[in-house]
């Protein structure tokens, strides 16, 4: 199976590859690397694995279809398929920066890979993740409003 391995870091794409191989495999291959990196003095250490769901137009080509039959599920209504299918995320340096707002800095994003828009959306959610995020006034979260 082809895997898709996107590697983000404050904001930016370090690297995103192509790999072939079983996903379990490569889910823990990429979590002992990251773990390698992983400061638990200052960070958790989380992989988590979500189920992401792709509405799709009618009529699909076969070979999209065997794609994602195998990589999760396909089922379909009388407009659209819809399509499940797992991503990973390992976080290796993430903190709290304020009550309710939790950056992570540094991200492994893998996910089974289906077809090169997927991919495309799969790095801007990369970078999305890894971007800090700054409140409406323009202060980021848990600095002082008063200097």
């Amino acid at each position: 199976m082809k895997v898709i391995i996107i590697r983000s870091e404050m904001g930016k794409i370090i690297s995103s590859e192509l790999v072939e191989g079983e996903l379990d495999q490569i889910i823990k291959k990429k979590s002992e690397d990251a773990m390698k990196e992983w400061n638990p003095e200052i960070s958790d250490f989380i992989v988590l694995r979500d189920v992401r769901e792709l509405e799709l137009p009618l009529p699909l080509n076969p070979e999209l279809v065997d794609i994602l039959r195998n990589v999760g599920t396909l089922s379909r209504t009388s407009e659209k398929a819809i399509a499940r299918f797992p991503i990973y995320t390992i976080s290796f340096e993430n903190m709290m920066i304020g009550e309710d707002n939790y950056v992570e800095h540094k991200i492994y994003l893998i996910s089974p890979y289906i077809n090169e828009d997927i991919k495309t959306e799969l790095e801007k959610e990369a970078v999305e993740i890894t971007t800090e995020k700054v409140s409406p006034e323009g202060i980021e979260e848990g600095e002082d409003e008063e200097e």
